[in-house]
């Protein structure tokens, strides 16, 4: 058998590629461009409107009397809440005392408190001149969180018993 027909036939088979070694043009490398995939935008949570967890109850047109106030913590920290969250509702060179600024706009102001309340679980609404705020139908509280002048204010009014919304 003659192995030197096979040995030239195997290095003619090499042969394009060896060339390609000595080569001093580098050959160009396919680039194949893979798509970048869209990213799906997540979407947001729609947001749940407050539902206070305790049913309704009718106005019985009672007295409420001035009691120990036991949810003023609550109201408080939701006015120094939205005092922090939303400092555009307030002029804060204007004031009748620390922590008694000048309300921009009243109707923005009593509704961010309202839901700062909410959002501390507890039930709270406008209740025109006044919020009511409860964590039980035993009783609910009265609060004025605003000033006939426009200012903020932190004054428990009254305790109704029981609860009266």
């Amino acid at each position: 058998m003659n192995l030197i027909p096979a040995r030239r036939a195997a290095l003619l088979a090499l042969f394009p590629f060896l060339s390609a070694c000595g080569s001093s043009t580098p050959p160009t490398p396919v680039v194949v461009a893979t798509p970048t995939p869209v990213p799906t935008p997540v979407p947001s949570p729609t947001p749940r409107a407050f539902q206070c967890g305790l049913p309704a109850l009718p106005d019985l047109h009672i007295d409420c009397p001035k009691l120990d106030p036991k949810l003023n913590a609550y109201v408080n920290t939701a006015i120094e809440n939205v005092i922090a969250q939303q400092p555009q509702l307030f002029d804060f060179n204007n004031n009748l005392g620390v922590g008694s600024w000048k309300v921009l706009d009243r109707r923005k102001y009593v509704d961010a408190v309202v839901a700062a309340i909410q959002a501390q679980g507890i039930c709270a609404k406008d209740d025109n001149e006044e919020i009511a705020v409860k964590n039980t139908n035993l009783f609910h509280e009265q609060y004025n969180i605003w000033t006939s002048g426009g200012y903020v204010r932190r004054a428990y009014i009254t305790t109704c018993v029981p609860a009266q919304f």
